[in-house]
């Protein structure tokens, strides 16, 4: 009978990032930001990522995970050639210099008004990410707390949602989800375990470079299924 996964804390003052784990990252991340050219004659527009809003996630720090997500899509917005991004911290200032924080309150579509330097916004939500430990096809499946293990299986599942919003109407010019799931390895995956969940679950915590890796991965597959549609509206308002 196959056991479920046994955690381990052996290991757990090793700290370096291994470079295989790297090696790795940088596999699964190859393609993720290379996006089509704009079409000709589109000119960028400006826009800003505030906090994602997180529903349902088995890491710790739900507010970590909501300002990385709104990181991780800024640098994917700058990549796509279409958008000239707002720094999560200089968009957070220009909302509370304004009174506008409400502006972008995740649990509405938007709160119409104008934000001082951007044209539109991104809202996004986490809809779920969990790292959990998987039985494997061998008695034992042990996970090393502070470092990684070849024959570990993980499952990783994460899904987001974005929303380009014109704060000044609330209308929302395109939307799509994104979603990554792979049950492999720790090191095939490039994570790194920092932690175990509590009572029996099998949920694991890791490191903030793995959290960004994840969701970079989701938020790529929305930004790349979205921009056909994103190019297009955004060329109607603007002729």
């Amino acid at each position: 009978m196959k056991q479920l996964a046994v955690l381990s804390l052996f290991g757990i003052l090793i700290g370096c990032t291994s470079s295989t784990e790297s090696a790795e990252r940088n596999k699964l991340t190859t393609h993720v930001g290379v996006y089509d050219p704009p079409p000709s004659g589109l000119k960028r527009v400006r826009v800003g990522v505030p906090p994602f809003k997180v529903e349902k996630t088995s890491l710790p720090r739900k507010d970590e995970l909501a300002r990385d997500a709104a990181d991780q899509l800024t640098t994917l917005g700058d990549q796509t050639d279409r958008c000239a991004m707002s720094e999560r911290a200089q968009l957070d200032q220009l909302l509370k210099e304004q009174g506008l924080e409400g502006v972008v309150d995740p649990e509405e579509l938007a709160k119409p008004g104008r934000v001082k330097g951007v044209d539109f916004l991104f809202i996004g939500k986490v809809t779920n990410m969990r790292v959990k430990s998987e039985s494997s096809g061998t008695d034992w499946n042990v996970i090393i707390v502070g470092g990684s293990s070849s024959n570990a299986k993980v499952k990783v599942e994460c899904g987001v949602d974005i929303r380009l919003v014109d704060p000044t109407s609330g209308e929302v010019l395109c939307s799509e989800f994104g979603e990554y799931t792979r049950t492999d390895s720790v090191s095939a995956q490039g994570l790194r375990i920092i932690g175990l969940g509590g009572g029996s679950s099998a949920d694991l915590h890791i490191d903030e470079d793995s959290r960004g890796l994840i969701l970079r991965l989701a938020l790529d597959d929305a930004v790349r299924k979205m921009l056909q549609r994103c190019d297009r509206r955004l060329m109607e308002r603007q002729k």
